[in-house]
């Protein structure tokens, strides 16, 4: 009994937390941002920019400061980082501080939210939606951010 209450424990475990794939449709995801808002990923975004690690967030951050606001929106796309693994201390006190500074919106993951998305350590992750239907999964390079938005 108890190796099959674990079985199937294992099984859902892999299920809730089960990498998005491309065709399949995105669930609703609505999320906090620095300024304390609830952002949802709409059915007109058509891209969805991550960042799974500090320096790959602070290179979107870099490139977002430079551009005017409303960047993101003109190009139907969302910025979502996942901070769930940062001290709550140090996101409190010193992150969320900082990133109210920026003149643009982080949809933020403090829970295993991220586990469901792909990543590659180094790399932006990208999401191309249409109708939150995922239509490709990128893994691009910080310096390649700019061709993203052409």
């Amino acid at each position: 009994m108890k190796f099959k209450l674990l079985m199937i424990s294992l099984l859902l475990t892999g299920t809730l937390f089960a990498e998005f794939k491309v065709g399949e449709k995105l669930p609703p995801i609505s999320l906090p941002d620095q300024f304390e808002n609830t952002l949802q990923v709409e059915s007109t975004d058509r891209l969805l920019i991550m960042a799974f690690e500090k320096d790959i967030s602070s290179a979107i951050n870099d490139y977002l400061k430079a551009k005017p606001a409303g960047y993101l929106n003109e190009h139907h796309a969302k910025y979502i980082s996942d901070i769930s693994a940062m001290p709550s201390l140090i996101t409190s006190m010193f992150a969320i501080p900082k990133m109210k500074k920026f003149p643009f919106s982080i949809m933020l993951i403090y829970n295993d939210l991220g586990k469901e998305f792909s990543k590659e350590k180094g790399r932006i992750t990208v999401y191309r939606i249409k109708n939150h239907q995922i239509d490709a999964i990128e893994f691009v390079a910080p310096n390649r951010l700019p061709a993203l938005f052409r």
